[in-house]
């Protein structure tokens, strides 16, 4: 074969194989750049609750499944944070895996002030009494760091002087948002109440006798009060203090001359009463016995007494008498 010849057929080889590979670089290169293009994420947030658990992955919208997260990001500290999403996808032609790479920046902010709750907007309370101003605090916490010890308490409160008066607390979290509470105090005269020789009696013994509390000694006071006004002779068929009548009366005449007592007496009274409640009446005692020490505790102790151990027609009146005479403070 000529020598011409030969080198034109080698120049046809040669060009055939370089089109062959240069359509195939082609081909490579069109093919990943179309993988390339195809990787795509949108970043659905950029902005990150202080404390708040999150997974990354929530963060981005994306059809991919192979994805890597490259991070530094710590919800419990607020601050900007880089993150970084790696994506893979495989190529359909030649199966290589083609990788796209995403940055953001992260804010993790507290937009949570502390929360304070007290136990009433109004407080009120008698000239020249004692009060704590921290006392109608119910708790001071951030919903991430917990409780809040070191806040603040101001008032203008005057004791001495009646009057409304202001209460404010502040209380900042660790990342300086701070929140502001107010209360009012208002500073009363005491309630003036008629009493007599009757109802000092009858509240010493049942102090020191029965035990009770003063709220418990409240509840009955008020309840005496209305049956009898602390008269022990008052009444006929219904008799003394708590007027006792029919076999009940009956029991009480026979109590007291068994026990060497003068039934129309305060002690022989006040000791039957003593034994009705703890043998006949024990969920009164009880009840009594363990009665909130509180104006409040007052009243619903009188009511409860008027109901169950007197069973009276209604107990109006008689819960709010106990709560003055608490209140009262004689």
């Amino acid at each position: 074969m000529p020598t011409d010849l030969k080198r034109l057929k080698l120049k046809i080889l040669t060009y055939t194989l370089t089109s062959i590979f240069l359509l195939f670089l082609i081909s490579l290169i069109y093919s990943y750049y179309s993988t390339y293009k195809s990787i795509s994420l949108d970043l659905k947030k950029d902005t990150i609750e202080y404390g708040e658990n999150i997974d990354p992955l929530t963060l981005i919208n994306s059809d991919n499944k192979d994805i890597n997260i490259q991070t530094d990001l710590n919800t419990n500290e607020v601050g900007d944070y880089d993150i970084k999403y790696v994506l893979t996808k495989k190529d359909n032609l030649y199966g290589f895996k083609v990788k796209k790479s995403f940055d953001y920046l992260i804010h993790v902010k507290d937009s949570k002030a502390p929360i304070i709750k007290i136990y009433e907007d109004n407080v009120s309370i008698y000239v020249n009494s004692e009060y704590d101003l921290k006392s109608n605090i119910e708790t001071v916490y951030d919903e991430i760091d917990g409780e809040i010890l070191d806040y603040e308490i101001s008032s203008d409160l005057d004791i001495e002087k009646t009057g409304d008066y202001g209460v404010k607390i502040i209380a900042k979290d660790k990342n300086g948002l701070s929140s502001i509470k107010t209360y009012t105090i208002t500073v009363k005269n005491r309630p003036v109440i008629s009493v007599n020789d009757g109802y000092y009696y009858i509240d010493n013994y049942l102090n020191n006798v029965f035990g009770f509390n003063r709220a418990a000694r409240c509840a009955i006071l008020a309840n005496i009060k209305f049956e009898s006004t602390f008269n022990p002779t008052v009444g006929d068929y219904y008799y003394g203090l708590i007027q006792w009548g029919g076999s009940r009366r009956d029991n009480l005449y026979a109590y007291c001359a068994n026990n060497g007592y003068d039934y129309s007496s305060y002690d022989g009274q006040l000791q039957f009463m003593y034994y009705e409640l703890t043998n006949l009446y024990p969920s009164v005692y009880n009840y009594l016995n363990n009665a909130s020490d509180s104006a409040s505790g007052a009243f619903d102790a009188a009511v409860y007494f008027c109901n169950v151990y007197e069973g009276a027609a209604t107990s109006a009146g008689r819960g709010e008498l106990a709560y003055t005479y608490y209140e009262s403070g004689q």
